[in-house]
């Protein structure tokens, strides 16, 4: 019987031997299916987030808002002066003014609205500004001289004069 006792004990150390390596090859292969979805989440290029939308900056320091529209009008100067020569806009809006040049260099001011500008001689310049204060008529001013008004609104859409 030890014959048979000896072998019964080697076939014990074999399947010991057999599950250990059983059950270390098991966990290799969970380690190693962990690993592979742990990788197929990665991306090796940066994902796209889309489109970022920036809010305009306040086209004046002392909008204290960001207007939500912009309005815009053009202008061509004249020997006479802008045609259209009259503009208006109610407070805290963006206001987009586009000139056309004549040909020759000029400078453009809306009292208390724009400083003096330079409009270009050829093609169009384009002035951004807010529109902000007391309701009121305000000159334009084209190389120094009045060459239209530009009227400055409340909500309401009344002016004081």
């Amino acid at each position: 019987m030890p014959a048979n006792g000896q072998a019964m004990t080697g076939d014990l150390v074999t399947m010991a031997r057999c599950r250990v390596a059983w059950t270390f090859s098991r966990g290799a292969t969970v380690v190693l299916i962990a690993l592979g979805l742990v990788a197929c989440g990665e991306t090796a290029s940066p994902v796209d987030p889309g489109t970022a939308i920036t809010p305009p900056v306040p086209l004046s320091p002392t909008a204290g808002e960001i207007p939500e529209e912009t309005f815009q009008a053009t202008a061509t100067i004249t020997g006479e002066g802008l045609d259209p020569d009259q503009f208006a806009a109610v407070t805290g809006t963006a206001f987009q003014l586009v000139v056309q040049g004549d040909g020759k260099e000029h400078t453009l001011e809306i009292k208390e609205l724009v400083a003096p500008t330079k409009i270009a001689a050829q093609g169009q310049t384009t002035i951004d500004f807010t529109v902000v204060g007391e309701p009121a008529e305000l000159d334009i001013l084209l190389d120094g001289k009045s060459v239209g008004t530009f009227e400055r609104q409340a909500a309401s859409g009344a002016t004081d004069s």
